[in-house]
């Protein structure tokens, strides 16, 4: 005899980042393997993430950001970033698609306000509110979103073998989306973006 399995979804509790509910929002048929290399498990990612899905090999990888907290002069190597960012040592750190990615050599998390990334070497200037991404290639000019191509449906738990449902057509708060005009216009015209509260 079968009973009913329960399963625990974690949540970081956040106003929603979707607009409408149902038809409102598309989602790209059937579920994807959530690729997890190189994240921490445990972490949440919150609904609203930049995804990379393909749909031949049925696997999503997540696009991990980050933002600035404070301006960095052109020739900085430290880089102040705000709490929460699942950017880690060795991702290819960059600002601008197109402009330079370098590696994250040291991550310094012991500040209760910000944490800092180093990298070998700078990536410019950046100023404060800017979004910073793990790129999917590096060099002076190479930095890349990676085919991003949607949006995390829900919060997510990083574990082994789940399921993750992509968002490729809906309506979202501008202000509640982990990423920057670059990426939405790299998103395309399917993800509309409301300016409300």
């Amino acid at each position: 005899m079968s009973g009913i399995g329960y399963k625990r979804t974690d949540s970081t509790g956040d106003i929603p980042v979707f607009q409408g509910s149902g038809k409102d929002i598309q989602l790209a048929q059937g579920g994807f393997l959530l690729d997890i290399t190189g994240l921490t498990k445990g972490a949440i990612l919150k609904a609203g993430t930049p995804m990379i899905f393909n749909e031949s090999t049925r696997t999503a990888k997540a696009l991990i950001t980050g933002k600035v907290v404070e301006d960095a002069g052109a020739s900085a190597t430290a880089y102040k970033i705000a709490k929460g960012s699942l950017l880690k040592v060795g991702d290819n750190f960059a600002a601008t698609v197109g402009g330079p990615a370098y590696a994250i050599t040291s991550i310094d998390a012991s500040n209760a306000d910000y944490d800092t990334v180093t990298v070998g070497t700078t990536i410019g200037e950046v100023t404060a509110d800017t979004m910073v991404f793990a790129s999917s290639a590096t060099g002076a000019s190479n930095s890349s979103f990676g085919g991003v191509n949607g949006l995390l449906y829900r919060d997510q738990k990083v574990e082994e073998n789940e399921s993750t449902s992509i968002v490729i057509r809906a309506t979202v708060y501008a202000r509640r989306v982990p990423y920057s005009a670059a990426l939405a216009t790299a998103l395309g015209p399917l993800i509309i973006y409301s300016q409300s509260f």
